[in-house]
């Protein structure tokens, strides 16, 4: 498919288009989807992307055509497309499912298509339906079982990629500091729409923080880009993980990788650890995931990385999680009563997790 025939909406996706879509990646076993229902997901938690269900007809029955279907398309909020459009996530993770999902070992959902359009800013993702999972609520939290398996899982990917040479070949995927003028570019408009949106629930101490960010972004980004490097989910929430249901499987399926980047990759322990608990769960878990990550990157043959340099890296990740929240986070609607509780527990956590690490501290050093 030409970049000309990629639909810049749900209402440009045909049945025709489907199909083809479908017959490309080998999934739709010679069958044409005649028809489809859309039902959107996650609407107060997809907060970046517009993302449907899609409710598959066929003109004849196959197993290998899937009944339903994810489609991942870009927001049509103007000020968030202004994000997108310095940032480009939806190109960067076109190219992850296309060059790294497949011998990742990190599990991913199936992708069907993925296809852009950079001229006209279209993106269209066709994933797997994980309907059949328990997808994470970060509201709600979870287990200290689950929030292992994640780390083991996250810390063998890490590690697969941990300073490897093919790093280099990826030059879509920006490295942390890259993105730094970027950030910077974005941060001040989003930083005062943040406030507005969350000037009731919003700490002092995150104030006073996030006023003063903006310079310290290049070099937050750099201390979490340089050597050993590997590739950094970059929004790794609690949303963005489903667990399978059979009680005896262990490992969680990973989404949205727009965000993925070059860097330090305990920055994904930090954005989890730190999105899925309230302060004092935190504290009382915190210290012990740190250790059963990196536990899991030694068993994976990582070596040279101290848990004390991980520590530090974890610290100061805690900034960074801040300052994509607000860059990312800051034109986004937090009306709805999810994501305001949402909104409400992020700052909260957020605020309390820089304070008991000292995080600001090593800005200084």
């Amino acid at each position: 498919m030409t970049g000309s025939s990629i639909p810049g909406s749900l209402q440009e996706i045909t049945p025709l288009w489907l199909s083809e879509a479908l017959e490309r990646s080998g999934a739709g076993g010679g069958a044409h989807v005649t028809a489809y229902s859309a039902e959107p997901v996650a609407d107060e938690t997809g907060f970046m992307n517009q993302l449907f269900r899609l409710h598959l007809e066929y003109d004849s029955e196959h197993p290998d055509a899937p009944r339903t279907i994810m489609v991942k398309l870009p927001s049509t909020d103007p000020l968030i497309r202004t994000v997108f459009d310095k940032l480009q996530p939806n190109l960067r993770e076109a190219r992850f499912y296309k060059e790294v999902a497949g011998g990742s070992r990190l599990q991913t959902p199936r992708s069907y298509f993925c296809g852009t359009d950079p001229a006209a800013g279209h993106t269209v993702l066709l994933l797997e339906d994980l309907s059949d999972t328990r997808q994470g609520d970060s509201v709600a939290g979870c287990s200290r079982a689950d929030a292992e398996h994640v780390m083991e899982q996250l810390a063998a990917f890490h590690a697969s990629w941990w300073n490897n040479p093919r790093l280099d070949e990826l030059d879509w995927m920006p490295s942390r500091d890259a993105e730094s003028r970027a950030y910077q570019e974005i941060y001040t408009d989003a930083w005062q729409s943040f406030l507005g949106t969350a000037r009731d629930v919003m700490p002092e101490g995150l104030r006073s923080l996030g006023d003063r960010l903006i310079t310290e972004i290049p070099k937050i980004k750099a201390m979490l880009a340089k050597p050993p490097r590997t590739i950094v989910h970059g929004d790794l929430r609690l949303d963005n993980c489903f667990f399978p249901s059979d009680a005896g499987a262990r490992w969680p399926v990973v989404f949205d990788w727009e965000f993925c980047v070059r860097g330090r990759g305990v920055n994904d322990v930090a954005t989890f650890v730190s999105d899925t608990y309230a302060p004092q769960e935190r504290r009382d878990v915190e210290k012990g995931l740190l250790h059963t990550y990196h536990a899991a990157l030694v068993d994976n043959g990582v070596s040279g990385y101290s848990f004390e340099e991980c520590l530090r890296d974890y610290r100061i990740s805690m900034l960074e999680v801040v300052v994509f929240w607000i860059v990312i986070g800051g034109y986004c609607d937090y009306s709805g009563e999810r994501a305001a509780l949402y909104l409400r527990n992020s700052l909260e956590r957020f605020d309390a997790a820089i304070s008991d690490l000292a995080s600001a501290e090593l800005l200084a050093g």
